[in-house]
């Protein structure tokens, strides 16, 4: 009888494809949910004080407003925001452009960790965030004021526009007066931040903070 042949050691075939399938399964779970991945998957990103980011973390999707069409003036040339936000951004100030409300001029938007030490190295105690604590470094914020606005953007015609229209496309005010307890930061008019029609506007029906808003729909 003829003896049968042994195989040769090592992996099988199918047994090599199942391991690779299952590491790089592995792999790609582990960048879909770990601190470098920068995707924004619909869910509301929390920035404050607690909830830091690292400073590796960058966007992804970043956009350069100069090179970009907008209805809006831009206080520098190197401002930039994801793409989704500025798409909604400019979305929004060309609807007010249409209605005549015009002289908006978005003054800051992403800022790296790096940028925003710089940042809170230069300002008075309060008026910055610390690096890893500031939403412009999500790049789903941006400071606005207007041509008018002589420092008190709030008393400007484009700041009551937006206080009636943001969440149509959006944005909150992220900062309202008298949160602070709850924000952790003095009511800021100029800082807008995007999270959705559909959040902008629960949020805005509501009357709560970002915070409160998270904390009320885990």
């Amino acid at each position: 009888m003829a003896k049968k042949k042994r195989r040769r050691g090592g992996i099988r075939p199918l047994a090599l494809i199942v391991a690779l399938a299952v590491l790089g399964g592995v792999f790609g779970l582990g960048w879909y949910c770990g601190v470098r991945s920068t995707r924004y998957h619909g869910k509301i990103l929390l920035v404050n004080a607690e909830h830091r980011l690292p400073a590796d973390y960058v966007p992804e999707g970043l956009v350069n407003l100069y090179q970009m069409r907008h209805s809006f003036r831009l206080a520098k040339s190197d401002i930039y925001l994801t793409r989704e936000t500025y798409e909604a951004a400019e979305k929004m100030f060309h609807a007010a452009e249409e209605q005549g409300m015009n002289g908006f001029y978005i003054t800051s938007g992403y800022r790296s960790y790096e940028r925003q030490k710089e940042v809170y190295a230069q300002s008075k105690p309060g008026e910055a965030q610390e690096p890893g604590a500031s939403e412009h470094q999500t790049g789903l914020s941006f400071d606005v004021t207007a041509e008018s606005s002589s420092g008190n953007f709030e008393e400007t015609e484009q700041y009551g526009w937006l206080m009636a229209h943001a969440h149509e496309y959006g944005f909150i005010q992220r900062y309202p007066a008298n949160k602070s307890d709850i924000t952790g930061i003095s009511y800021e008019p100029w800082h807008y931040r995007y999270v959705g029609v559909e959040a902008a506007t629960r949020i805005r029906e509501s009357g709560l903070t970002l915070e409160e808003f998270i904390e009320k729909n885990r």
